[in-house]
């Protein structure tokens, strides 16, 4: 479970810290008249590698019969191609090159996720998975807000703005490949397997598996909505409410610390509700609840101190949300643990999915909203509140779990 943990918080240190930290900042630093724009490019892109390649990565890591075991090779490759990918970024003197870097941290990201999706249901037993995933989710949120937090240290030096979650990275691959307990697939086991086309993995009938295919669907909507309130927090910070550039790093560091009590705090009331009272879909749309109300709250903030309000509900919403949600997910998870990667994976397409295009349509709602009285980001922050809501009403639908 240490490898997992430092693992998960080596992987997100770099990916949510480029999002929320390193990739703003350097946008607004080499396009400061299109930021909006190019961090919409910018995200978008990465998530469309992820949507690409981790599903490959998850169904090939089903059919791997390595000595190391099934997953641990498609962890250690990714780690490789993240290390890459960082350096780009580090070096980078144009967008141009930040868009190379972000591709190749995409790769390596999805293949780490294509690989370390599928340990949790591989291992741990459904009285534990609430519990397990909510370990996961504080290391997803406790890796974002670390970068928040010291990420912002090294805003004069570029270089280090992007490399310093690599070194995390390097210390989970290490610990990954000594210590992480992995399953293996034995050679039988291959063979018994289908022969089918990798690509022809992917061919589901939705019909077939129905609740999986309600909280995929669910979850795609919801995380777009979450996107659309995450996305422009600095900029609410500078253009909306007038921080100015002395005051942002501090800042920044203060949201990041409210984001990581109030996540964690989330993500273990929600995993030990949901493991105790068995009531995965009902706290799903709860805390869709919140999610939507910390959104309304920072869309017609006046000052940083209600914005930070907004925030602690936004993220007791998320982070309970996401344990809860992955816990269901494997409740009903088509495949008997045989194709665990490839289901798991697709639900990180889910994930990804919104991520690809909601930058994108956040900057066409800001614009518009710019437009009318109610203000560009205060426009995407409402917008995001109706849709995290819609999302979490599609797992009513589900039969199969509680």
């Amino acid at each position: 479970m240490l490898a997992l943990v430092i693992l998960y918080i080596g992987t997100y240190s770099a990916s949510v810290g480029m999002a929320i930290v390193a990739w703003p900042v350097t946008v607004a630093e080499l396009e400061p008249d299109d930021k909006v724009l190019w961090l919409s490019l910018l995200t978008g892109l990465y998530a469309l590698v992820n949507i690409v390649i981790t599903p490959l990565a998850g169904a090939l890591s089903d059919r791997s019969t390595s000595r190391l075991g099934m997953r641990k090779p498609f962890i250690a490759a990714g780690v490789l191609f993240a290390l890459a990918g960082l350096v780009v970024m580090g070096l980078s003197a144009s967008v141009a090159q930040l868009l190379l870097g972000a591709v190749l941290l995409g790769i390596g990201n999805a293949v780490i996720t294509g690989g370390a999706g599928a340990l949790v249901p591989d291992q741990v037993p459904e009285q534990h998975r609430g519990r397990v995933q909510g370990i996961i989710m504080v290391c997803i949120v406790s890796s974002g807000v670390l970068a928040s937090i010291f990420l912002p240290m090294f805003l004069g030096n570029r270089f280090l703005l992007f490399t310093a979650p690599g070194y995390v990275m390097i210390v989970a691959l290490v610990m990954v490949l000594f210590i992480l307990r992995d399953r293996r697939l034995s050679q039988a086991e291959r063979d018994a397997q289908p022969k089918r086309n990798i690509l022809s993995e992917f061919k589901i009938n939705p019909r077939s598996v129905p609740d999986y295919s309600w909280v995929w669907i669910g979850k795609v909507v919801v995380v777009l909505g979450t996107v659309l309130t995450s996305t422009y927090g600095v900029y609410v910070l500078t253009d909306q409410l007038g921080v100015g550039p002395d005051e942002l790093p501090g800042l920044i560091t203060i949201t990041g610390l409210v984001g990581l009590v109030t996540a964690i705090l989330g993500a273990v009331l929600g995993s030990q509700i949901s493991d105790r009272l068995k009531i995965r879909k009902s706290l799903v749309i709860y805390t869709t609840l919140f999610i939507a109300a910390g959104a309304i709250i920072v869309a017609f903030s006046p000052s940083v101190p209600v914005y930070m309000v907004g925030l602690v509900l936004l993220g007791l919403g998320s982070g309970a949300y996401s344990p809860v949600d992955g816990a269901l997910v494997i409740d009903v998870l088509p495949g008997e643990g045989r194709e665990s990667g490839k289901y798991m994976s697709l639900i990180v397409v889910a994930d990804q999915l919104p991520r690809s295009f909601g930058p994108i349509l956040g900057s066409g709602i800001a614009a518009i909203g710019a437009l009318t009285a109610i203000g560009g980001y205060s426009l995407v922050y409402l917008v995001g509140a109706v849709i995290a809501v819609v999302g979490g009403l599609f797992v009513r639908k589900v039969r199969g779990s509680m």
